[in-house]
């Protein structure tokens, strides 16, 4: 049966490098939600946080239709992206509608250590402008946001991971774990 696995879980976690470690781990093809908003953002273009809202679900929208689109082609599939319930609900829809089995990756970690990471990703990384219209840069932000996102319920079988380091990317019992769902 084909694969669909998503990476989802808090912010500065690590889910697009882990999700580009396993894409390349199993040569599977892989789409972040951030790099549709961004190409959204560069084309469209975006003034004040309404604005990027929308740009966010517009993303959400055609990472719908590629994963559709992308079903004709009968390969396995990551998707990476803050998930919310809704969305992982339509996911599982379309997985269900095409025989693909799933699994999510829930990234976690201590607020404190994320928030610094996110502070290092928005100062250091020149992050896109896509994506600094929040205040999360504020800790209270940051924890307030970070504590409402872990209230989206996350469906169907899943795994949850430690993000407080990155050990988990090379944790041989974790990938041993991804390497029988994924059939390797």
């Amino acid at each position: 049966m084909k694969k669909l696995l998503l990476i989802t879980g808090d912010l500065a976690t690590g889910k697009s490098t882990f999700a580009n470690v396993l894409s390349n781990r199993y040569e599977v093809d892989l789409f972040y939600k951030d790099s549709i908003k961004e190409v959204l953002g560069d084309t469209i273009g975006f003034s004040g946080r309404e604005e990027n809202k929308r740009l966010s679900n517009a993303s959400m929208k055609l990472m719908y239709l590629i994963f559709d689109e992308f079903t004709r082609f009968n390969k396995d599939i990551i998707l990476e992206s803050n998930f919310h319930t809704n969305e992982l609900e339509i996911l599982h829809e379309i997985a269900n509608e095409h025989g693909y089995d799933v699994l999510t990756l829930v990234l976690r970690g201590e607020i404190d250590i994320l928030h610094k990471r996110y502070l290092n990703r928005i100062h250091d990384e020149k992050r896109h402008p896509v994506h600094l219209s929040t205040t999360l840069d504020v800790y209270e932000d940051f924890k307030k946001f970070t504590i409402k996102s872990r209230e989206e319920e996350i469906i169907g079988n899943l795994i949850q991971i430690n993000a407080n380091d990155f050990l988990y990317q090379n944790d041989f019992n974790l990938l041993n774990i991804i390497d029988d769902f994924m059939g390797k």
